[in-house]
């Protein structure tokens, strides 16, 4: 007894030690969360850390915190995070047993999983799914959770997870009475983890492989792994608690109860340290083993009645209660009551039996009909390809004639295209020669015009203004006579001057002389309410075109001042090798260029401008003036 209590004490400071340095961690951490002002982000990753320092020995404050930092991860969505704060709720709930609750976020942590695109991630999913499938005895199940780690195996053969994926399927193979099976995994798992060095994985195989050969009633050789690994197991409670257990058994198997009473106060320590009922329903129900082993049947009761009343339903747990309770009982006479839990030792043990066999079954029929479906799925892959090939082939032969048929319509098309546009071409340039030959004709009119009315008629008028004057000079008229004479002379004056404005307009003789920029600025200039500004190289450009021009600028002005009242005119006009740019802005009352009906003689000017491929644009709206811009792409 006194070497029972030297054990205990120890195992007693060792765990009080390092909760207390755990405690001591996350205090200074709620500290920092307490005192500073921390984005949502930074405070998720606090109770993190905060939540991992209590997930080992304080399971209260692993789902307080665990819960609160849940929160903030989901506000700034950080996947890793949710999916680490899902990790230690689910696991508090699984070592709890609410496995209803402990499903509900496993799921959550699944496809937070799957949301963060991190296989490592997925494969610490599947090992939660695993444990908790193990912890309720559905051990089938579990091993697929645990194969699915293997499955999505990115190379990565350090990897914890991955390394301790071996033993759990080898621990749940040993569960299901494999041992054989059980000992390819669990040596897999050693040779990983010794050759990486990773101690939880040295760990989990020499415990598996003492649980493996205490199954194969190999006492010494269960102890011997058990031992080994027993003192690496102190800090994580969980397997402290599930190898002292194990021990139990060894102990039992070798008539060491003191050792074996021991390993039971150890199991019982560590429950209670973690207020888990699966480690309660261990630990009573190994007391209960010793103390039949012993002869003590009323304590052999008394245990497993505590354990009984812990669950009284698990097929993984409650069938070795009913068994203690029963023995116990018809060892002390109470022979109604070890029939009863008889029965239900006998039902259980039948229900376990049969879940077994059906899970077996369900494996095995999922098995052959994967199989049966595999050749199906070859037939029908065969059958598929036959198939592909002569679709394939069909398509190109009708590809190929489609490809041909639409080769010859867009080719017919080309051709309707190609003659329509000679068509539209042609008349096109029937219309420019016509354009041209038009306003070659006017040119030459106004030109005629204006040199008979400058020379012929000038000059006539020029020899009856001085008879005139010389009238004026003689002394036969009256005074009267005078001042009327007078007047008459000023209106020749002024109908002289007429008609040479009128000369001048029909074909300005600067124009021909001096090009289109000193024939627009001497129009301007005579206008007082016109601006003039010239941009780019004073080229001389075809007559035609600068007839065109100078034409067009009369005609915008004259409307300016005639229809919109302008105060003001503004006249650019743009020259380079390539383009002549005219524009006619006025202050004017504006208009709307959709709804009004435009004169004779914009749309003469617009024809003209049309027959040197021009463009005319109107800019106007009402009371904001108007503008009018013409442009004509010089031909190389």
């Amino acid at each position: 007894m006194k070497t029972t209590a030297a054990i205990l004490l120890i195992v007693l400071v060792a765990l009080s030690a390092f909760a207390e340095e755990q405690n001591r961690y996350a205090d200074s951490l709620l500290h920092i969360v307490q005192t500073k002002r921390l984005t949502d982000l930074e405070r998720a990753k606090l109770y993190a850390d905060i939540t991992e320092s209590y997930c080992t020995h304080d399971m209260p404050n692993t789902l307080k915190y665990g819960t609160m930092g849940l929160e903030f991860a989901l506000r700034c969505d950080d996947k890793t995070l949710i999916f680490r704060f899902y990790n230690y709720i689910c696991s508090t709930y699984t070592y709890r047993c609410s496995y209803d609750t402990a499903k509900v976020y496993l799921d959550l942590q699944i496809a937070a999983a799957k949301a963060s695109g991190n296989p490592k991630l997925v494969q610490k999913a599947y090992q939660a799914e695993g444990n908790l499938y193990a912890r309720q005895g559905q051990f089938i199940l579990a091993v697929e959770s645990f194969l699915n780690i293997l499955k999505h195996f990115d190379g990565d053969e350090n990897s914890r997870d991955y390394i301790l994926a071996h033993g759990n399927i080898g621990e749940c193979y040993r569960r299901m009475g494999n041992p054989k099976r059980a000992v390819h995994y669990l040596e897999r798992e050693r040779m990983l983890a010794e050759q990486y060095g990773e101690p939880t994985g040295i760990g989990q195989s020499y415990r598996e492989l003492g649980y493996v050969h205490l199954a194969l009633d190999d006492a010494d050789k269960a102890l011997e792994y058990m031992l080994k690994v027993k003192p690496k197991v102190r800090g994580a409670p969980v397997n402290h608690a599930d190898l002292c257990e194990a021990l139990v058994k060894v102990y039992l198997m070798k008539r060491q109860y003191e050792e074996a009473l021991a390993c039971a106060a150890e199991c019982k320590d560590a429950g209670e340290w973690l207020g888990d009922p699966y480690i309660h329903i261990l630990t009573w129900n190994a007391y209960a083993d010793i103390y039949r082993a012993q002869g003590r049947y009323a304590e052999c009761r008394a245990s497993a009645l505590r354990a009984w009343n812990i669950d009284s339903v698990s097929l993984n747990a409650a069938p070795t209660s009913a068994f203690n309770i029963a023995f116990a009982s018809a060892a002390l006479g109470m022979t109604d009551e070890a029939a009863h839990f008889f029965k239900a030792y006998e039902r259980m043990m039948k229900d376990r039996t049969d879940r077994n066999y059906h899970e077996a079954l369900s494996q095995m029929e999922v098995m052959y009909d994967t199989g049966k479906k595999q050749l199906q799925i070859v037939s029908l892959e065969k059958e598929k390809r036959f198939y592909i090939i002569i679709g394939l082939s069909g398509s190109l032969i009708l590809l190929l004639v489609f490809g041909l048929l639409f080769y010859r319509h867009r080719l017919n098309h080309k051709k309707r295209e190609l003659a329509e546009r000679k068509v539209k071409q042609l008349e096109q340039e029937k219309q420019i020669v016509a354009m041209i030959a038009l306003l070659d004709g006017e040119n030459a009119e106004r030109t005629r015009l204006a040199r008979d009315l400058h020379d012929s008629l000038g000059s006539m008028l020029s020899v009856i203004k001085l008879h005139l004057h010389g009238i004026k000079n003689t002394h036969l008229l009256t005074e009267s006579d005078a001042v009327r004479f007078a007047k008459a002379l000023k209106i020749f004056d002024e109908f002289m001057k007429e008609l040479r404005r009128v000369a001048h307009n029909l074909m300005p003789e600067s124009l021909s002389h001096c090009g289109i920029k000193t024939s627009l600025e001497d129009f301007c200039r005579s206008i007082p309410t016109a601006n003039f500004q010239f941009f780019g190289k004073n080229l001389r450009l075809d007559s035609r075109l600068e007839v065109l021009i100078y034409r067009c600028t009369c005609e915008l002005v004259n409307n300016a001042m005639k229809h919109a009242e302008a105060t003001h005119i503004n006249v650019q006009l743009t020259v380079d090798e390539r383009l002549v740019s005219l524009s006619v802005q006025d202050d004017g009352k504006g208009f709307d260029p959709g709804s009004v009906a435009y004169g004779a003689g914009f749309a003469n000017m617009h024809n003209r401008i049309s027959a040197y491929n021009g463009k005319l644009n109107v800019y106007s709206s009402p009371g904001k003036g108007t503008e009018v811009s013409i442009e004509i792409e010089l031909i190389p």
